[in-house]
């Protein structure tokens, strides 16, 4: 690992929440950096054209994409694929996600919103201009996937990479979503099983996506009871900032938002 130039492009901020823990925000989506003594894990990495992005955040902790030794993927949505993609492609690193997510890494299944539910529900405020300002993030390939992957240790495992973060199971947004909870370093990386903000939807704080976006939207909301049971006091949503205070707090209030529409 070298040392960050200490500058970022525009569109991106990296703010350390932990030990050896950092938050990297876009207006798109979030991502996790852990670099420790131990090692480097990604969770998640942005589409595939945020790519210079992903390179920056790295250097902002003081490393390079070479020195990631695992991606931890919480779901195969392209918004959270694309560095994963990109960096097995290039430097073999290995990338980790749930046995029921592998169809969709895989792409033999897309649980994935589509240009047909983007119509359908263009007319609400904020869809039509989410979907164009990610249009050129995706660089044509929505289906993006990835050949092979680690699986993840059962619901409350470890997973045997850097930071040794347990693997908390929060299907619903896909069949095979995860969250990891970095608990040595008081971090919850919840993906999209909830978020704190959508560029669909007015609402600020705890929330579910919108439906369009759930494959299964009751299954979404039943689910988050594993994520507070977690201890960690900050919890970082894919979507927003991040929540400080118990994780079963944000829980209670993303039940009780419900999804936008």
């Amino acid at each position: 690992m070298g040392e960050s130039n200490g500058q970022l492009p525009r569109g991106i901020r990296v703010d350390r929440i932990g030990e050896h823990v950092h938050l990297a925000h876009t207006p798109h989506v979030n991502w996790l950096l852990y670099a420790g003594p131990d090692g480097v894990t990604l969770v998640d990495s942005g589409y595939l054209g945020q790519r210079d992005l992903l390179v920056a955040s790295l250097d902002a902790v003081g490393c390079r994409p070479d020195d990631v030794d695992a991606v931890l993927v919480t779901h195969a949505h392209a918004d959270h694929l694309g560095g994963a993609a990109w960096l097995a492609d290039t430097f073999g690193t290995p990338v980790h996600a749930d046995a029921a997510e592998l169809p969709n890494l895989h792409r033999d299944v897309l649980e994935q919103v589509g240009p047909g539910d983007v119509v359908g529900n263009a007319w609400r405020p904020g869809v039509l201009s989410w979907a164009l300002a990610i249009t050129p993030l995706l660089r044509g390939r929505a289906d993006l996937g990835i050949d092979r992957a680690t699986v993840l240790p059962e619901l409350g495992g470890v997973v045997d990479v850097p930071g040794r973060p347990r693997v908390l199971r929060v299907a619903g947004h896909t069949s095979g979503h995860v969250a990891f909870d970095f608990a040595d370093a008081g971090v919850l990386a919840a993906g999209d099983a909830l978020v704190t903000r959508h560029r669909t939807s007015p609402a600020a704080g705890p929330q579910l996506l919108p439906s369009m976006f759930q494959h299964d939207l009751e299954w979404a909301r039943e689910s988050l009871e594993h994520l507070g049971a977690s201890d960690s006091r900050t919890l970082v949503p894919g979507h927003g900032e991040p929540w400080i205070g118990p994780a079963s707090a944000a829980v209670d209030v993303a039940l009780a938002a419900g999804a936008a529409w």
